[in-house]
């Protein structure tokens, strides 16, 4: 008779020696990646590939970890932990060394494709046994209260450390070390692991592939988009219209699709609940600011003339916001406070941070005036993760919560995120435009015979362009803010809606 265990470790290895292996393993498949935002112009100059196609890459990892979510526990259950987690590791270490050794751009692509798939399978062997830690009794809000802050705080970590190691010993090797890293992991996983099966073993049936493909199509032509959009002039560009066209067809066929088939790949009735349609709503709130705080960037390396390892380093300021957001989230489900409070001190924190850089646009600054918003922009970002996704899936069915994170995961963090953060790009690109044209008129100035030092260089009238788009911009944001700030106010969430209904019954009485 077949034994299952649902652990992951042979019974000789100790308990302490079980705890350090799994977060020993969570926290490397967490912190390396194929691409690291910070590192896209050393590995464009270097490579000579545009940097575009690694923007696209960094889009593929977070398309590949959704797109096996839907049917990652048949996974689970088709294959044993220790071939999943070892063919993990050993494809991740694969792809970051072609991504550090090819010349060719779609080679890049695909391969963070492909490790975004297998990251996803990595931590959701990691992930099963870290709930169990973390949140014993099975509560979900607990659990996301606690994890969140550490998987964002990793991801602001595995940003600077490789901007300090790239600088020190150049962007390959910090991807041959992460490759090294994954192999020795893939080796200590064969000492210790067993060899027993999860559960039951189950056969890959009643998988929509084509929806799956469908689903895929989608959004790398979206990412496409996002990508390439700004180089190639949006949609007076042939590529860009028909990955436009490809994302429009392939959408209405796999909607078309899911409504027709037995086992679709996509339910859609997790969208007749209330609470996900308005959590979705939210989301599109949080994609905007987040899709905002690129004008900082944009701030720090054109006006105040910062690298990419000093804006690293304020990135880090952000990791206090973090933490304080993980421990309000802990205390506030735990005594099972009504969410929307803290929804709203998300959005008001990013509303904050928003008016904060708006009067922060000036020629000169210290980077110590940057700290605050900076702790601001951290306890947004982490709150609103924590919150939304609680009040979002709070009433869905266990039994379908990992075919519906896939959806809303892509929505936030990459379709929400990516739009929002081209948006503003193109947008801070016109405005910065029409500011030149407003002052064009003390360029015939100079023709007229005034002095150039009245008037200012050339260089002073770009500077003070892009001050102007940025303020315009983080304009718009704030008034954007300041309604969804009264939307979230005036919003009945879940506990006080039931009671004014209840109220409103007792009345007609």
């Amino acid at each position: 008779m077949t034994e299952y265990n649902k652990g992951l470790l042979y019974k000789w290895v100790p308990g302490l020696g079980m705890l350090g292996f799994i977060i020993l393993i969570e926290s490397m498949v967490m912190l390396i990646n194929p691409i690291y935002a910070g590192n896209i112009g050393q590995m464009a100059s270097s490579t000579g590939i545009l940097a575009e196609y690694y923007m696209w890459g960094n889009y593929a990892v977070i398309i590949g970890l959704s797109l096996v979510l839907p049917f990652i526990l048949r996974i689970k259950f088709r294959f044993r932990s220790k071939e999943l987690l070892i063919t993990a590791l050993v494809v991740m270490a694969t792809m970051t060394m072609i991504v550090a050794t090819t010349h060719i751009g779609e080679i890049v692509v695909v391969a963070c494709l492909i490790f975004g798939i297998a990251k996803m399978i990595g931590m959701v062997e990691m992930l099963l046994p870290i709930q169990a830690i973390l949140s014993p009794d099975g509560d979900k809000k607990r659990f996301y209260a606690i994890f969140y802050p550490i998987s964002i705080g990793s991801g602001q970590l595995g940003t600077f450390l490789p901007a300090v190691l790239s600088l020190d010993t150049g962007w390959q090797y910090l991807h041959y070390y992460g490759a090294a890293t994954l192999l020795l992991l893939a080796m200590i996983c064969v000492i210790v692991m067993h060899n027993q099966r999860f559960a039951k073993k189950l056969p890959f049936i009643h998988i929509d592939w084509l929806g799956l493909l469908l689903f895929g199509t989608i959004l790398m032509s979206l990412a496409y988009i996002y990508a390439f959009g700004k180089q190639q002039d949006w949609f007076n560009s042939a590529n860009i219209l028909v990955a436009a066209i490809i994302v429009l067809v392939s959408i209405f066929t796999l909607i078309i699709r899911q409504l027709t088939i037995k086992h679709p790949f996509l339910s859609f009735k997790l969208y007749k609940i209330r609470d996900v349609r308005f959590g979705i709503l939210l989301l599109v709130g949080q994609g905007l600011f987040m899709g905002a705080s690129s004008i900082l960037s944009i701030y720090t390396s054109a006006i105040l003339g910062y690298n990419w390892l000093t804006n690293a380093e304020l990135g880090l300021m952000t990791l206090p916001g973090i933490v304080l957001a993980g421990f309000v989230a802990f205390h506030w489900t735990k005594n099972q406070i009504p969410i929307k409070m803290y929804i709203f001190s998300g959005f008001a924190a990013y509303f904050l941070y928003m008016v904060m850089l708006y009067f922060m646009m000036v020629p000169e600054l210290n980077i110590t005036q940057l700290y605050f918003p900076q702790i601001l922009n951290g306890y947004g970002m982490c709150s609103l993760f924590i919150s939304i996704w609680i009040y979002t899936f709070d009433k869905v069915p266990q039994s379908t919560i990992l075919p519906s994170v896939a959806p809303v995961m892509i929505f936030r963090s990459f379709v929400m995120l990516g739009l929002f953060t081209s948006l503003i790009g193109w947008l801070q690109y016109e405005f910065q435009w029409q500011s030149i044209g407003d002052m064009a008129v003390y360029f015939d100035s100079l023709a007229l015979g005034y002095n150039l030092g009245t008037v200012g260089s050339m260089r002073d009238v770009q500077l003070g362009a892009i001050l102007a788009a940025n303020k315009r911009l983080l304009g718009y944001v704030i008034v954007a803010g300041l309604g969804i700030l009264l939307f979230v106010l005036f919003h009945q969430f879940g506990r006080q809606k039931y009671a004014i209904a209840r109220y409103r019954a007792y009345l007609k009485k």
